[in-house]
């Protein structure tokens, strides 16, 4: 063959070769694809980033002669990609750039921190912090001080540890913040700030003893964010958590609730939404945030608007929306039917009036609503809201969904599944919650139950996971073991009614997270045409012994066809 003619043959060939897609046949040792049309198949192809074909390894062989042959993970297990469908990465950035003190154990990728459950191993580790510190005019943040742990803490006793030194301590709950006398100079909070809460508010912040929780941490919060999330803390913050997201084999993520402040979504778009993330981020508004810039009747427009605020592989999700009843878990600041044993009462995020109202108006507008909720007087007030649109302006598959699930009653399961509620809990709570509330504040009874997610999976609701990172770590291996093992901090097994199969609780970090947010068209099983998200084990979660999940090997994960091992 001339020169001529073999220029021509070549040219002809890459032009040819180069617009075949680049398939890829994956064969691991074991495959949980999750899907019931292929539950039997070890095998699946990949086409650019898109899963092509699943099924039997010899077909797909025979069915793509020119299809390469990747032999990579013929030892492992590769599961749907692990979705971590509500988690905060701003509040995970600053719990990453403060000194953990936390009643949990907590590893993360710059330091480690074993956790302490008493007032005097506190005080002491936290005066070590402090110690440590050369600049005496440095500011020591903390998080993950409990209460009910640690005792009652006030600026008194900050300013003992030092009266020089301005100490912020950020309650495990991310719901109340303790400052001594210096952090409240530094920040400029000031008493007069006080005096513009409403009386109800003013319940909640305590300028003496430097303490400002829920709705009294309104007027304080901004001054605070301040400092937390400037530009320089914050991106080292989500660079953290970046990598400690992707280390967990998560391959996707959600943050319901998002800051409406647009300065702190660039730094999150310019960390998490850049080509490199080995993760997608889809974000959904607060109605609770927006309503303290805006008038309800300008609640749609603006929430439209957000649709802008993304970038790169950060996006907020269109037709979405979080709401608030009670208040948080950690604080026992949720509404109890039954009250509290030693006679103190829950906090509601958003007036009755106020939530109805927003309620209203996103369920006609054919948005899906989250709504946060840790208390059965909480629960409540979903069902009752949602039973009431339903006989006023009925809608199918609204998927309207319960966020944490804390305290439930049984007989509100029947009204759940009626009424086609979603639950999306975090298991986390009994693991660390149910010893100590059975004999603190709620009681036995109902905290063994706490999170019963055995009564919602006999009844046939959909169940996801999720963290609430950082209410608890963003390990979806982690919330399978407390779904499935329901053990606590006493070592015993908290409501064992309530424990559920290990592959009910796989499906809530992958088929059923995605059905959460309304993406199981494209994410959260090993199917045709969904995104080639996967995450690589060394070992099967359905089949290991149950008390192992948590320690299985993750070895790292495939994001739109793209190989990411873990560091």
């Amino acid at each position: 063959m001339n020169k001529f003619f073999l220029s021509l043959f070549l040219s002809f060939s890459v032009l040819v070769f180069s617009e075949k897609p680049k398939d890829r046949i994956i064969f691991p040792k074991e495959l949980i694809t999750l899907d019931a049309s292929s539950e039997n198949a070890n095998a699946f192809m990949i086409r650019d980033d898109r899963i092509h074909a699943v099924g039997k390894k010899e077909d797909l062989i025979k069915k793509y002669p020119f299809a390469s042959i990747d032999l990579s993970y013929d030892d492992e297990i590769i599961i749907p990609g692990f979705i971590e469908h509500h988690i905060h990465p701003l509040l995970a950035a600053i719990t990453m750039n403060s000194e953990i003190v936390a009643i949990d154990d907590w590893v993360v990728p710059n330091k480690k921190s074993a956790g302490v459950r008493d007032r005097a191993g506190y005080l002491k580790r936290i005066q070590q912090l402090s110690d440590k510190l050369i600049d005496k005019n440095e500011p020591l943040v903390s998080w993950g001080f409990h209460h009910y742990f640690h005792g009652k803490l006030t600026k008194k006793d900050l300013d003992l540890i030092s009266s020089e030194r301005p100490i912020i301590i950020i309650h495990r709950s991310f719901h109340e913040f303790i400052l001594n006398t210096k952090a409240l100079e530094m920040l400029q909070i000031k008493k007069e700030d006080v005096r513009k809460l409403t009386e109800s508010e003013k319940k909640q912040a305590n300028f003496d003893e430097g303490h400002f929780s829920e709705r009294g941490l309104i007027v304080v919060l901004p001054k605070i964010m301040k400092f937390l999330a400037s530009p320089t803390r914050i991106i080292k913050g989500l660079s953290i958590t970046e990598k400690y997201i992707h280390e967990k084999g998560i391959t996707m993520i959600a943050n319901p609730g998002a800051m409406y402040n647009q300065d702190i979504q660039k730094a999150k778009n310019y960390v998490l939404g850049d080509e490199g993330t080995p993760f997608n981020s889809f974000f959904i508004p607060s109605a609770l945030y927006m309503l303290e810039h805006h008038k309800n009747s300008e609640l749609l427009e603006k929430t439209k608007a957000l649709l802008e605020w993304g970038q790169g592989r950060v996006q907020y999700l269109p037709n979405q929306i979080k709401l608030f009843t009670d208040g948080a878990m950690y604080s026992q600041n949720m509404v109890l039917r039954d009250g509290y044993l030693d006679g103190h009462q829950g906090v509601w995020l958003m007036e009755k009036e106020v939530f109805e109202d927003a309620f209203k108006l996103y369920w006609d507008a054919g948005y899906q609503i989250h709504i946060h909720q840790n208390g059965d007087s909480g629960l409540d007030r979903i069902i009752d809201i949602v039973e009431k649109n339903m006989k006023r302006k009925p809608r199918a598959d609204h998927r309207t969904t319960i966020v944490h699930f804390g305290y439930s009653a049984f007989d509100q399961i029947a009204k759940i599944k009626k009424l086609g509620i979603l639950v999306s809990a975090n298991p986390y709570y009994v693991t660390v919650l149910s010893d100590l509330y059975s004999k603190v504040g709620v009681g036995y009874e109902r905290s063994q139950e706490m999170v019963r997610l055995g009564d919602v999976a006999r009844a046939n609701i959909p169940i996801s996971l999720h963290s609430d990172m950082p209410m608890a770590p963003a390990s979806p291996l982690l919330l399978m073991h407390a779904a499935v093992n329901r053990t606590n901090y006493s070592n015993r097994v908290a409501g064992p009614n309530q424990r559920i199969s290990a592959l009910t609780a796989l499906k809530g970090v992958t088929l059923n997270a995605a059905y959460t947010i309304n993406l199981e068209k494209d994410y959260g099983s090993i199917s045709v045409g969904k995104f080639a998200n996967f995450t690589i084990l060394a070992e099967n979660p359905l089949t290991i012994e149950p008390e192992k999940i948590k320690d299985i090997q993750i070895k790292g994960t495939i994001v739109e066809g793209v190989y990411y091992p873990k560091n």
